[in-house]
């Protein structure tokens, strides 16, 4: 309650600066006819973001430091605060440059943002103080009092309400090493992006890719054999064996949504020194197996993320001896590795993760499955890739090379 009433203070101060000084707000807000606009959920399939934005609107992408300096520091309609470039939401109204056009672009005043009335709407009465002479001043007075006095119920109204609201319930495979899906989003529809138009370039096969690095600026491409010639917008280093491309770059590719993605099967392995670092599981030529404390939880994560991820939109998950509580049109849960491998009849590419080594048999029906990648959690004599999940979040993967945090940031 500490914590609530420090920061109905600050913002009722806030409220009270604006109303001397007119300074709350940027000078694009204060005209009286400003541009703007309401970001979406998504737009033309993918999810909003403000290089996009720009370069729809104002016909250069990188002219996306201009909505953001008009816009940093702005309360939105969901009470968060616009203090990231690479962060926005669905509902947030941006206020953008004169010249700004496109279909989405308003003129006139900004919305105001609809909040719920107090419960009590007849304030308690207080005790008159001792009546001041009357002036011509009175009026305006009373009026920017009563405007201070609602507008801090409202604020402490939406503070309580937001700290009574009970915290969303994340996913049952939430992953790991992404703190919110709805932050890496964006991220994660560039990758999808980056990897279709590399499918869609013409005159060129993709070479074979067996993971990727993602840091806050670049993309890295980690090939299973060196290519010296890279597709647009790539570059080459490490003599081949990778390929670089920057976000910015990336973003403004074209979508190419009907091209299959050539890693459907990547996955999030987790994090190291700022970079993510995803592997491709379709390029293991055996068995995956998953050993240690938190193998469960590493065996979850990639579940969720084969079947939420714009890149995996045509993967089968079949899990077998593996406690699940999610549901999808991708995902099939069997309570037995005998049930599982007779779930995964048809076509793939598919993912079996079982819960437990499988008996000899099983195991080379498991094996024998055309387009089938098989994740068995402890250790058989047929594994490709051996990793270790440990309970402090580490997670050797062995032979790769690869040593990750796979807890939450």
């Amino acid at each position: 309650m500490l914590i609530i009433l420090r920061r109905a203070a600050l913002l009722l101060a806030c409220l009270l600066i604006a109303v001397v000084t007119g300074a709350a707000t940027p000078a694009a807000a204060q005209r009286a006819d400003p541009k703007w606009y309401e970001v979406r959920a998504e737009y033309e399939g993918e999810p909003e973001y403000l290089y996009e934005i720009a370069d729809r609107f104002l016909g250069d992408g990188d002219r996306f430091t201009e909505i953001y300096a008009l816009n940093k520091g702005r309360t939105q309609p969901d009470g968060l605060i616009v203090n990231n470039p690479e962060v926005i939401e669905p509902g947030w109204i941006l206020i953008l440059p004169d010249d700004a056009e496109g279909d989405g672009v308003r003129t006139g005043p900004l919305p105001v943002a609809s909040t719920p009335p107090p419960p009590s709407s007849a304030p308690a009465a207080t005790p008159p103080a001792v009546a001041a002479p009357a002036t011509e001043e009175t009026p305006t007075a009373l009026i920017i009092a009563g405007a201070l006095i609602v507008a801090a119920a409202v604020v402490l109204l939406v503070l309580l309400r937001r700290r009574k609201r009970p915290a969303p319930k994340p996913p049952v495979f939430d992953h790991p090493t992404t703190p919110t899906r709805t932050l890496h989003a964006a991220v994660d529809w560039t990758i999808d992006r980056a990897l279709r138009g590399l499918a869609a370039a013409e005159g060129r096969t993709v070479p074979p890719i067996a993971g990727v690095s993602l840091d806050e600026s670049r993309i890295v491409l980690r090939l299973e054999t060196p290519d010296t010639q890279p597709i647009e917008p790539w570059k080459t280093t490490d003599e081949g064996r990778t390929w670089v491309a920057s976000l910015r770059a990336l973003q403004a590719l074209p979508a190419a949504g009907d091209v299959p993605n050539p890693c459907p099967r990547l996955v999030t392995l987790g994090t190291t020194g700022g970079t993510r670092e995803l592997l491709d599981l379709g390029r293991s030529t055996g068995v995956i197996s998953i050993d240690g404390e938190a193998a469960v939880d590493v065996a979850a994560a990639w579940a969720e993320e084969l079947i939420s991820s714009p890149w995996s939109d045509r993967v089968r998950v079949v899990t077998g001896g593996l406690p699940v509580a999610v549901r999808s049109e991708q995902l099939t849960a069997r309570d037995s590795i005998s049930e599982a491998l007779a779930a995964t009849g048809g076509a793939g590419p598919g993912v079996l993760i079982l819960g437990e080594p499988p008996a000899e048999g099983d195991l080379h029906r498991a094996r024998g499955l055309t387009d089938w990648v098989v994740i068995v959690l402890g250790q058989t004599h047929y594994d490709h890739w051996r990793f270790t999940a440990h309970p402090d979040g580490r997670l050797d993967t062995g032979t790769l090379g690869i040593a990750v945090q796979a807890r939450a940031l």
